[in-house]
């Protein structure tokens, strides 16, 4: 089946809150069928840290839209601000932890409509 053009309206996405922030997923296979990629709006707390962990069907891209971010990818580790993007690999372990003033707010796309999340050490597959 081929697909032209795909929308989902604000009141269908959906809002995954964590203790660190949350995900409000825009789009992704669940809400748009055969989408094969998943973007989402993801909010961090001041002080907080998302945990370790990683996609391996699909590699990562973040935006971050406001706020002062700290990137981890593998042992690497740089700050984000305002209008910076990282590219994070297929199955690489990584976090963002806010160093910043204030919530964070990022775009985080992934090349799977279905991503597979897994925690440093546990795997958790189609879980967002």
């Amino acid at each position: 089946m081929s697909k032209v053009f795909g929308a989902c309206a604000s009141r269908k996405s959906r809002l995954q809150e964590a203790r660190w922030g949350a995900m409000h997923w825009l789009v992704d296979d669940a809400l748009i069928d055969g989408a094969e990629l998943s973007v989402a709006r993801m909010t961090l707390k001041e002080d907080a840290c998302s945990e370790s962990h990683g996609h391996p069907n699909c590699n990562e891209v973040v935006h971050l839209i406001q706020g002062t971010v700290e990137q981890s990818v593998g042992a690497e580790r740089f700050v984000m601000q305002a209008g910076d993007t990282a590219f994070i690999p297929r199955g690489s372990l990584h976090r963002s932890r806010n160093v910043g003033r204030g919530e964070a707010t990022m775009i985080v796309c992934y090349s799977a409509g279905s991503r597979i999340y897994e925690a440093a050490g546990e795997s958790e597959h189609g879980e967002r």
